[in-house]
This record gives C-alpha cells, structure tokens and sequence, in this order.
C-alpha cells in the first residue's frame, strides 16, 4: 500500500484506480443573500430520497465516503454534498459560527426546492448538523451524527464532557495558542495542500482502530486515490488551508450558542441517531453525547474515526427508516 509520488508508475495506477469513481449527477454554485458562493453537488439517484451529507475537515462536495460505487443507486438515495465556506468552489467566510451555516444550508436547500431532507454529518461536520436541527428543525426529516465531535469551551458535563487529563492539556493548548497552533497546523495543511497524496499516505498510518484498518486493507485504491483526490478538490488555493483552520479550530473557540441537550427529541422534534465506534482516539464522545440526547445510540466495536466508511451503508438503512 506505500506509494512514492515521484513514480510516474504509480501515478498512473492510483488515475486508473480513480477513474471508476461514478461521476455526480448535478452540480451548481449557489449565491447567497450576502454575496457569498456556496457550491454542492448530487450523486446517486435524481429522483431518489434526498440525504444531505455534511463531511468531515478537509473534503466537500466531491466526497462520498463509501468505496461501493453502486450503493446510493441500491438504497435508491439522492446524495447532496456540500462545499463549507472555504472549500473547493465555496468562498471563505470570516469569522462564521455555526448559526451562520445553518441560514447557508436553508438557502441551499430553497435553491433545489428542497423544503426537508435527511441528514448525515461525520466528525467536524456533525456540529454543523448538530446547529441545523437545533435552529432549523422543521427542515430536517432525520438526522444520524458519525463520530460526533463536542465543544471545547464551556461548563464541563454540562457544555462539554469531562476529559482525563491529555485532552485538557489538549484544550488548553487549542484556547490559549491559537496563533501558534495556525502557524503549526497551517504549514503542515499546506503540504497536504501541495500533495494530497501525502495527506492519505499519512492519514492512512494514523489509522489503528481494528475495523477501520481492516476496511482500509480491503479497499486501498478508495483511501489512496480517492479520497486523496477529494482532499484535494476540498483544499484547493487560495481558501483550502484557512477553511481546515476554520473548520477544526476556530469555530470551536467560542461558544456554540446550543447545547447538545437541547437536540433532546422531546424539545427537537427530530429524530437523531449517533454512531462511534468504540476505538475512536478521535472522537470518543459518543456515549456522553448519547446521554444528552437522550438515545441509546450505537456503538460500534473495534471501529474508529473511519466508521463513517464501513458503516456508511448501514448508516443510510438506519436514516431512511427514521421519521
């Protein structure tokens, strides 16, 4: 699975390997009330149930998390994917929250006449769901949080969830350096930037959970070109980097303005469903955010921060019984 970026023998595979990515059956660039372009895409089936997908940090519109190429036409889902401020074809947005993102969602949605959706997000993408059913419920039939990610700012067990002591070292680090902490990350998403073949070569090493590694040995050619050309698209010059630094750090250097607890069914309204698995070094806030909300949730063994790719078929089946 190594591969060396200056083989032009290895380039060639990891093209052909990419080319049996299906294609999206629609894409377009929306302008927002404020001025701002907001781009997304579809895949799957046109007529199909429409399923919004917010990814995780570092992929857009051009990202279906699954190696399976048929398995939207087989769940018979019209997959809407989407470009956050920053990322591929979508302008930067200073200084934005997550309220921001839900009044860009809604707009999006009255683009494609689309009045409510089902709704999927994984990891840095789940707040921004997590916003939507909270402030606009009435347009989401379902949602399902993937590895959901929590605030770092707040009351702990109350905003937050406790935290042993390297993950409040962490915290600290996040709040208290930020200009350091851009500088840092900042260098090394620009690399990523330059060669988003490296970025999969390194994420792939970082990946130790049982299942997820035994996915990723299963299907190289959708980690190693793929998503490395998703990555890609997502981080482009000249907006990709500080879209990453938006995305992991700086919207969660201030307060959400809501509370996972408030998501409960009984005050929402809306279905969710959270999915973690049980290895994730990551995220591993499942059960606390399931306690919020008041659900069981389920807990996936073995598996990790990539559960969003060995469960995305059996994620959908879970969202399209929900209602």
């Amino acid at each position: 699975m190594e591969h060396n970026k200056n083989s032009e023998g290895d380039s060639h595979a990891i093209s052909k390997m990419f080319a049996n990515k299906k294609d999206s059956i629609g894409e377009d660039v929306v302008t927002l009330t404020c001025g701002r372009k907001l781009a997304y895409s579809e895949h799957g089936v046109k007529d199909g149930e429409p399923v919004i997908f917010f990814a995780g940090a570092g992929f857009g519109r051009k990202h279906v998390p699954t190696p399976f190429t048929d398995l939207l036409e087989q769940k018979g889902v019209r997959l809407i994917t989407i470009d956050r401020p920053g990322y591929g074809s979508s302008d930067l947005h200073n200084g934005r929250n997550y309220v921001d993102w839900v009044g860009d969602v809604k707009q999006m949605m009255d683009h494609i006449e689309l009045e409510k959706a089902r709704f999927v997000a994984h990891s840095a993408g789940t707040p921004h769901l997590a916003a939507v059913c909270k402030f606009a419920p009435e347009r989401v039939i379902a949602a399902s949080l993937v590895c959901p990610v929590s605030p770092i700012v707040g009351t702990e067990a109350v905003d937050r969830p406790p935290e042993p002591f390297p993950r409040r070292v962490a915290r600290f680090c996040l709040l208290n350096c930020g200009g350091f902490m851009d500088t840092i990350f900042g260098y090394q998403f620009a690399k990523w930037q330059a060669n988003p073949e490296a970025f999969a070569r390194d994420t792939m090493k970082m990946i130790v959970a049982k299942k997820d590694v035994n996915f990723m040995v299963n299907h190289p050619e959708f980690f190693e070109a793929q998503c490395a050309a998703d990555f890609g698209d997502a981080v482009k010059a000249p907006n990709g980097v500080p879209a990453l630094l938006d995305d992991m750090f700086h919207v969660n250097w201030v307060s959400w303005n809501f509370r996972y607890s408030d998501l409960d069914l009984t005050k929402s309204g809306v279905p969710i469903q959270v999915w973690w698995g049980s290895a994730d070094d990551v995220a591993p806030h499942g059960g606390w955010i399931c306690n919020q909300l008041g659900i069981e949730g389920r807990c996936v063994n073995d598996a990790g921060h990539g559960l969003i790719h060995s469960e995305f078929g059996a994620i959908l089946d879970d969202l399209l019984q929900r209602s």
